[in-house]
């Protein structure tokens, strides 16, 4: 009888479907993943004259699989120096890697530019600021349309066209490029070579803008090493072109299970001022420990760029940071510029 009845419902069903012309499936559709970050800090400034407790930061991304395709997005949500809080689309990329051809993946959208070792989002850095060449040097973000090829497993090439440096809405009828490259001589190191052209100005596209920048990762397990450097130049249309370099290293040492400890040197010469503002040569070193607990699940945010540190799902990291600069740059409390600058954080970070 129960033998009777199943095969009448399942030919009821089939017979709906035929009906509609459209194929029945019991496969359930695959779920939207939700994921994200919380960033609370404790900051102290010198020069200012402040500390002060922030709630500062949230990222929620959303991840959908599609067949071939996927969707990634994700909106962040940070206090900006004035301590108002402002919601944006950091992030937005759909995604298509043939299965016929899965060495290459094709993406559009708003992402993070692969250059470099250091990300804006908190969770993908061992240490809680971003460097001066993370800042001026080179984009962080760019919007736009990427080619992904996996030559094999040690080599792998990008190709992008985007609207420009950190910019979601193009300011000029240029377009950048940027071609990367990244080989793996072997497991434990990982080097990248880039360039980026294109013109950076609002309202012209006569002042190309060129950037080669490179980067090396090692990882020992105890002991990971990112370093990049960055050689940029810029079209003036007058005498001669204006000029920047910069480089910066960071070092992260294991000193127990859940205990380590990062230091960073950095430094970024903007002789023209092209970058900064200010004609200058910028210098930092940042060093402070890190304590981290359990691990975060798998997902977008999943392990720190070219290495495997799995992300912790709880971390707490203390940095004390100095700051020189060659010319007055740095904002004291009255709003005198100053040559130098201390500051110290604490930062408490989870990703969920």
């Amino acid at each position: 009888m129960r033998s009777a009845l199943c095969s009448a419902l399942l030919c009821g069903v089939a017979f709906g479907a035929a009906a509609q012309e459209r194929v029945v499936t019991f496969e359930e559709t695959p779920p939207v993943t939700v994921t994200g970050f919380a960033v609370g800090r404790a900051d102290y400034d010198r020069l200012v004259r402040t500390n002060s407790f922030t709630a500062g930061k949230i990222g929620v991304s959303l991840f959908k699989p599609a067949g071939d395709a996927y969707l990634f997005a994700q909106l962040t949500t940070a206090l900006d120096g004035g301590g108002e809080a402002a919601t944006e689309i950091d992030n937005l990329l759909v995604s298509w890697t043939p299965r016929t051809a899965n060495q290459w993946t094709v993406a559009f959208g708003r992402f993070d530019s692969p250059i470099g070792f250091e990300r804006d989002d908190e969770p993908l850095n061992l240490i809680p600021t971003n460097s001066f060449n993370f800042t001026f040097a080179r984009p962080g973000k760019l919007t736009g349309v990427q080619v992904h090829y996996t030559a094999s497993p040690r080599l792998d090439v990008w190709g992008i066209a985007a609207n420009g440096w950190d910019v979601g809405v193009d300011n000029n009828r240029g377009k950048t490029a940027l071609a990367r490259a990244q080989f793996i001589p072997i497991p434990w190191v990982t080097v990248g070579l880039a360039g980026v052209y294109g013109p950076e100005h609002a309202s012209t596209d006569a002042q190309q803008r060129s950037l080669l920048s490179g980067d090396l990762t090692i990882d020992r397990g105890r002991v990971i090493l990112g370093a990049e450097l960055n050689l940029g130049r810029e079209r003036t249309g007058g005498s001669g072109d204006v000029t920047w370099r910069g480089a910066a290293g960071t070092v992260f040492v294991r000193l127990a299970r859940n205990l380590g400890v990062t230091a960073r040197y950095d430094q970024m010469e903007d002789t023209d001022g092209l970058l900064t503002g200010t004609p200058q040569i910028l210098r930092s070193v940042t060093v402070g420990p890190m304590w981290y607990f359990s691990s975060a699940r798998e997902g977008i945010f999943s392990n720190v760029e070219h290495t495997r540190f799995h992300l912790p799902q709880i971390a707490l990291r203390a940095a004390v940071r100095a700051d020189w600069s060659s010319q007055p740059f740095f904002a004291d409390a009255g709003g005198a510029l100053q040559g130098s600058n201390t500051t110290g954080v604490l930062e408490l970070v989870y990703v969920f």
